[in-house]
This record gives C-alpha cells, structure tokens and sequence, in this order.
C-alpha cells in the first residue's frame, strides 16, 4: 500500500474548514459562534495561503 505524504491532502479548503471549525469550537465557549466562524475561516485563509506558497516554493 503506498504511503501518502499530509502535504498530498492540505490543501486550501482543507486549511479554511479546519480552521473555521477551530473557530466554531471557541466562538462556543466565548458565546459568540459568528465571531469565532470569522475569525477562525479567517486564520484558516491565511494559512492556507501560506502552505500554499511554501508548497509552490519545494516543488
């Protein structure tokens, strides 16, 4: 079976949903959901963008 690298899976949708689900996670426990949704989709953009030119950068 061959092995797959995380970097063949993480892309920029991923990066956006896990972050904004983060997000959602704390907006929950500071009882605000919509600031913690932005918040979180917000970081998972930049992330994703970051990995994103790092990955434009190895290859």
């Amino acid at each position: 079976m061959k092995k797959y690298k995380v970097s063949d899976y993480w892309n920029m949708g991923a990066s956006i949903g896990l972050c904004a689900a983060v997000g959602i996670m704390l907006g929950a426990l500071l009882q605000n959901l919509v600031l913690g949704l932005c918040i979180g989709a917000g970081v998972g953009v930049v992330l994703g963008a970051v990995s994103m030119l790092f990955k434009k950068k190895t290859s």
